[in-house]
């Protein structure tokens, strides 16, 4: 079984609603819960809605890629480019738990660096919790570097911010 990435389209947003939330919700129980406020967990929960999603594909400086495993959406990607700047932030990745270490996260994060160097992006950042382990990991693995130590970011909750470099313009610690 292969997993294969692609451009979110309007009759995926349900589903691919459902599986943010689910992944979300195991993240807040598996790690997060005790770390990351409550009221912090429900309000981006709320953020997952078909207007958003909308929103997201519609916006022209903006990706938002969906990976899929015997054609059921387990997992998403989504983000923007910032303008001509050749940098990109990634908003948010997740994929279900159920399809943990199969090789959806890595194949949305190298089906988004790829389509990103190919915009002409030197640079891609992401932001993520501290007690994220798993997360971090893969990151690590692909060849983001932590860049800095965000304190009391968001909630009160200290982030790591991780970059890469593509290559295209600049090449950096965490080159690709």
């Amino acid at each position: 079984m292969t997993v294969t990435v692609r451009a979110l389209e309007e009759p995926d947003i349900d589903e691919t609603i459902q599986v943010m939330k689910e992944a979300w919700n195991y993240a807040y129980d598996t790690w997060e819960k005790g770390n990351y406020p409550q009221e912090a967990h429900d309000f981006d929960m709320s953020l997952n809605t078909p207007e958003r999603y909308t929103a997201s594909m519609e916006y022209e400086h903006g990706f938002f890629f969906i990976a899929e495993l015997d054609k059921k959406i387990i997992g998403s990607i989504r983000g923007e480019i910032i303008g001509a700047s050749g940098f990109a932030l990634i908003r948010n990745i997740a994929v279900h738990p159920k399809f943990h270490s199969k090789g959806g996260g890595r194949a949305l994060m190298e089906y988004t660096l790829d389509y990103l160097k190919g915009q002409g992006c030197h640079k891609v950042s992401l932001h993520t919790q501290v007690a994220l382990i798993p997360a971090i990991n893969l990151y690590l693995k692909i060849g983001f570097i932590p860049e800095a130590y965000l304190a009391k970011q968001w909630w009160g909750m200290d982030f790591i911010l991780m970059s890469i470099w593509l290559g295209s313009r600049v090449q950096g610690p965490g080159s690709r």
